[in-house]
């Protein structure tokens, strides 16, 4: 058929089997290369370096702190969104080495997302127009808790650019859910999570009306219900934002800032910034009280009015001296601080016993006061420019930024004392230390915003820098900055971050899952089932993707049908990642093993246009192509058929097959020696190193089939199919290999470490 569709194709067929030659050849020179050990010989000791590139031996030991060998693990996993880019970053502490770009509220190319259908949906669902809105704005992210401590499942995130509120799984690390808030036109860009995550909070920010046919000005803050249950899903915790159950409290026009919940004793409660008129406030919120409240609808979504709110004295406002920056709650819930150029640390249980016996001393808006002075611990000035505060897991112990003196100080908010500072050469904002805004601060180190990059050893990349975030050591009593990160397409502001071992990511997912849900999808494709159907101007194509194959190779449709690919990645072996695109239609999606997912576009260009993998996946890369085939609009073809090989070519089939038995022969060796060195050091002690030679087997018994198929055409003189079958056969051993090898350097670099 190709021939007679487009004859000007054949000769790209001949090229592809004269790039699959040359790859076979190169695979297997790649894989004995691999089992080779090249010895390197140093060429300059320690004080070489030292003294070549100026370092002290301050800087010397810097560098070690943050030095990650080869096969180490960070300690703790960071995450922080990337304000305007909509998407967040994965970084590790102490190396300070960026792992992972996720998309959340923006389409994000290399993952797919918002490209392929499933994430597409998301994003359009999100949207109160069934657009998909192409930036965001995340600056503060909220970790999922289990009795006030991060418990390594979610990360939800709000967008002050489209008022959307996100939900992220880490066991795949992906975004599963994002919901627009049918109220609010302005969101402030974080969020609190409350001591067990029963409640998401996400505040307005900037006052607004909440439906059209309004003109009054509002403000608010919404308690999304999260919904946790025993892990049902095929893969993924469990959980969903439950917009049904989710209760909004309406206050009068102000402008919101950063909010934090109670913990323990103080459980139950909120707090936040508000201003307005130029005044200054702390609001407290008796939350449980709130969401038993009778709602009305406004727009399909519930809304305490703040007429019964304040009725019932579920909100009161502290009247600030100045403005303050942030307000958080201490660990174990026992004060809220407001932080400004005067810190001002508030006693939550006198603040709660104020609201409860309504002891308040005036009214702004309608909202009733409290007096600051009565519920206030104290205060102290840590310096001019006080921008913000962490807490470490040294009781009562905190950290402030000070912006304009250039340095961190250390002080007790429990007796309002200094206890020591570090001097820096750059302007520090926003401040992180590891869980230090969950119940259990942990870790000796704290990290340190740069927002403008002006220090002295700053590189020039351009009119916009990047957002720089410093390392600091606080394990002793003598602080120290021990490493500068770069964080590129980043408007930096705050961060979370985890103890490594809290997270239980996994590696794939079951076979045909569909990532975002979690369930099998109903598109799942595996080998043998691949299929293309038609009804009308409708094209579904099931295929199949696995090192280097995307079946089916050839789809034919004509000019103006809707075509949709659901894709099944059929990989076992780890990272085994493939792309596909499709020229000219700008669909691309990211297919992690087990993953399906589905791409639809509508075939309105005639022509020949090739779809391939994106993602370099083995030596055979090159090779994972088809062609999608668009036939013109009223195109009446000639008959096709099978197309009959002169005796030339099949004598050139027949060579490619002999060549093939070779390289499969030599490559068996490779497998044979790698099989041998694994079961001599004991490999089933080392449950990872066994979990890789069962994906090596796992490949070498799919080979069976390839074999029997290619040993028969062999005898019946079908050299093309014989080829081509003995093809199969070897990428499944490419696929053991590569396995194999893989559990071999592991092996190595656990044996070495005893």
């Amino acid at each position: 058929m190709l021939n007679q569709f487009y004859p000007f194709y054949k000769p790209k067929l001949n090229i592809m089997m004269l790039f699959t030659r040359r790859f076979f050849v190169l695979s297997i020179a790649l894989l004995l290369a691999v089992t080779a050990s090249v010895p390197v010989n140093a060429q300059q000791t320690l004080n070489d370096v030292k003294k070549d590139r100026g370092l002290t031996d301050n800087d010397v030991l810097a560098a070690a702190k943050t030095f990650m060998p080869r096969g180490g693990r960070d300690e703790y996993f960071g995450f922080v969104g990337t304000g305007n880019s909509g998407t967040m970053i994965v970084y590790g502490l102490p190396s300070m080495r960026i792992y992972k770009y996720v998309g959340v509220f923006s389409p994000e190319p290399w993952q797919g997302y918002g490209y392929d259908d499933e994430s597409s949906l998301l994003l359009k669902k999100a949207s109160l127009d069934d657009k998909i809105d192409w930036y965001g704005d995340m600056r503060y992210p909220g970790f999922s808790e289990t009795n006030g401590n991060y418990d390594g499942k979610h990360l939800f995130y709000s967008d002050g650019a489209n008022s959307r509120i996100a939900m992220l799984d880490l066991e795949d690390f992906e975004t599963k859910q994002v919901l627009s808030h049918p109220l609010f036109l302005s969101a402030f860009p974080g969020v609190a999570v409350t001591p067990n995550t029963d409640w998401v909070i996400q505040t307005s920010q900037f006052p607004a009306t909440w439906d059209a046919q309004s003109s009054d000005l509002k403000s608010g803050i919404t308690f999304w219900n999260f919904h946790k249950v025993e892990k049902t899903t095929k893969t993924g915790h469990a959980g969903r934002i439950l917009k049904e159950k989710s209760i909004t409290l309406e206050l009068p026009p102000f402008t919101l800032g950063y909010s934090d919940a109670g913990k323990f004793g103080s459980d139950g409660y909120m707090v936040g910034l508000a201003s307005k008129d130029g005044k200054n406030y702390v609001y407290l919120v008796d939350y449980n009280k709130v969401v038993g409240m009778k709602t009305k609808s406004v727009s399909n979504f519930a809304v305490v009015p703040f007429a019964n709110a304040n009725k019932d004295g579920v909100v009161a406002m502290i009247q600030l001296p100045a403005k303050a920056n942030y307000v958080k709650v201490t660990p174990k819930g026992k004060y809220f601080i407001t932080v400004g150029d005067e810190t001002t640390v508030f006693d939550f249980a006198k603040a709660i016993k104020a609201l409860t016996d309504k002891s308040f001393n005036g009214k702004v808006d309608g909202i009733p006061t409290i007096d600051a002075a009565a519920v206030k611990h104290g205060s102290i000035k840590l310096g001019n420019g006080v921008t913000d505060i962490a807490f470490e897991y040294r009781p009562n112990i905190a950290y402030a930024s000070a912006f304009n003196d250039k340095k961190v100080v250390r002080w007790n908010y429990e007796t309002l004392k200094k206890e020591g500072e570090l001097k820096l050469d750059f302007k520090p904002g926003q401040l992180m230390v590891p869980q230090g805004m969950s119940a259990s601060p942990h870790s000796n180190y704290l990290t340190v915003v740069d927002k403008e990059g002006l220090y002295k050893n700053f590189v020039s990349v351009g009119p916009i820098r990047p957002s720089f975030q410093h390392l600091i050591d606080i394990s002793g009593d003598k602080m120290s900055d021990l490493y500068t990160m770069s964080l590129p397409q980043c408007n930096m502001y705050g961060s979370v971050a985890v103890l490594r071992t809290t997270i239980k990511p996994i590696i794939r997912y079951p076979t045909g899952t569909n990532s975002r849900t979690g369930e099998i999808s109903p598109f799942k494709t595996v080998a043998g089932k691949e299929k293309i159907e038609r009804k009308g101007n409708r094209v579904h194509v099931f295929g199949t993707l696995i090192r280097s194959h995307i079946t089916p190779e050839i789809v034919e449709v004509n000019q103006g049908d809707i075509v949709t690919f659901h894709l099944t990645n059929l990989e076992l072996a780890e990272d085994e990642t493939h792309g596909f695109t499709i020229d000219t239609y700008g669909k691309h999606g990211s297919f992690e093993p087990g993953k399906t997912a589905s791409l639809t576009f509508t075939a309105d260009r005639e022509g020949a246009f090739p779809y391939y993998c994106t993602e370099f996946c083995s030596a055979l890369h090159l090779e994972m192509e088809g062609i999608l085939l668009v036939k013109p609009k009223n195109w009446k073809g000639s008959k096709g058929g099978e197309i009959t090989l002169t005796k030339k070519e099949l004598a050139e089939y027949k060579k490619n097959y002999e060549d093939k038995l070779k390289v499969i022969a030599q490559t068996q060796d490779v497998i044979n020696g790698v099989v041998k060195w694994l079961k001599e050091n004991h490999y089933e002690n080392y449950p990872y190193v066994k979990a890789l030679v069962q994906d090596a087997v796992a490949q070498l018994n799919k080979a069976a089939t390839p074999k029997a198929n290619y040993e028969k055409f062999a005898k019946e003189g079908k050299w093309k199919d014989a080829f081509l079958w003995a093809e199969q056969y070897f990428q499944y051993q490419v696929k053991a290999a590569d396995a194999g090898l893989r559990a071999k350097k592991l092996l190595t670099e656990k044996l070495g470490s005893k």
